[in-house]
């Protein structure tokens, strides 16, 4: 956009269960990949896309003005409620085989994030390492909801932490509304429980990693709380300050900082849309560093193909608090992995901004 390219911190892929069955081993191939529900999302059709490949993939991107755009999964959100560790650490091996071939078609342009299972949290730290250094993943996504684990403030998942810090990539909560989640246990009507589950979720994920001591034990660690906007994060942070300065001495005595200052530290960073209208909220806050422009292509929810003049077209905020968000905190985030690879490629997508 201008004199930056756009980077889209929260993209999604449609997957092909087919292609990413020939990739795992014959004794799980004649397995249902991921959980499903009867959810209907695209209200009959009427909603989101529905790419066919990686160049539809791109085609989307162009017409968006998206230059690099990092891809999340759309079924493989489910993987927290995979039942057999085994199976689900094969089907993240198999899972990141495909995308990382997907993601070949234009080598600088889609990124992934890897999938790992954290039911098994040594083999996830070992998929995290094998996808980043052999495959090109830029982080790894995890699910905010593990039915009957522990929250994910627990020291189990230290490996998966600690071989994050050590790769130098962030780790992105995603989370999906399911026959599991916490919205579909309270509600019968889908609109009701997506608009709960993502924020909510996000919450938990948050408050389990900050108050569980997380960014105490991996000083350096980055984590993102995804696609659930930034409103949320000012009374999260107001609220969390109060419960630490009343309990955390008893509770928490590990923080050495207000929740609050944690999340404008510089490793906290939260999606947002492009149309969001809290997002002046967080920059009067302190929160312009944490924000992370996202299409959320090609769900029913998202805005393609006008996210990034969405964007550009606000007049309420600033052109640095939109070079932040669309391209900074990207690179803050996700490391330079996706910035100095995006000067290929990119001349249809700037052209139509």
């Amino acid at each position: 956009m201008g004199d930056y390219f756009v980077i889209d911190a929260d993209g999604h892929v449609r997957e092909s269960l087919p292609a990413i069955q020939e990739f795992l081993d014959p004794r799980w191939q004649r397995r249902n990949l991921f959980p499903s529900d009867a959810w209907d999302r695209d209200l009959r059709g009427k909603l989101g896309q529905a790419p066919q490949g990686p160049r539809d993939q791109l085609a989307a991107m162009d017409q968006d003005g998206i230059d690099v755009m990092v891809l999340y999964p759309t079924a493989g959100l489910a993987i927290g409620r995979v039942h057999e560790p085994d199976f689900a650490t094969a089907l993240t091996r198999a899972y990141n085989d495909w995308l990382s071939q997907f993601c070949r078609t234009s080598p600088s342009r889609p990124q992934f994030e890897a999938l790992v299972a954290p039911q098994e949290p040594v083999a996830a730290a070992q998929e995290l390492r094998r996808a980043v250094t052999e495959l090109g993943a830029v982080g790894a996504v995890l699910p905010t909801h593990l039915p009957q684990s522990p929250d994910w403030g627990h020291s189990s998942y230290d490996p998966i932490y600690a071989e994050a810090e050590r790769l130098d990539v962030g780790l992105g909560f995603h989370t999906g509304t399911s026959n599991e989640s916490l919205g579909s246990q309270r509600f019968r009507k889908f609109l009701c429980a997506h608009a709960i589950d993502h924020p909510v979720e996000q919450m938990i994920a948050l408050c389990a990693t900050l108050i569980g001591g997380v960014f105490e034990r991996f000083p350096r660690l980055r984590i993102a709380y995804l696609e659930s906007g930034i409103g949320w994060v000012p009374y999260l942070m107001d609220r969390l300050d109060e419960e630490i300065e009343k309990r955390g001495a008893d509770e928490a005595p590990y923080l050495s900082k207000l929740p609050s200052e944690s999340i404008k530290g510089g490793r906290i960073f939260f999606g947002v849309e492009c149309e969001e209208k809290t997002v002046p909220d967080g920059v009067r806050w302190g929160l312009e560093n944490t924000l992370l422009y996202s299409s959320d292509y090609p769900h029913w929810d998202g805005d393609w193909p006008h996210t990034v003049r969405a964007v550009a077209a606000r007049d309420d905020l600033t052109a640095d608090v939109k070079r932040k968000m669309l391209h900074a905190n990207a690179v803050a985030f996700y490391g330079a992995r996706v910035a100095p690879t995006a000067a290929a490629g990119t001349t249809q997508a700037a052209e139509r901004r």
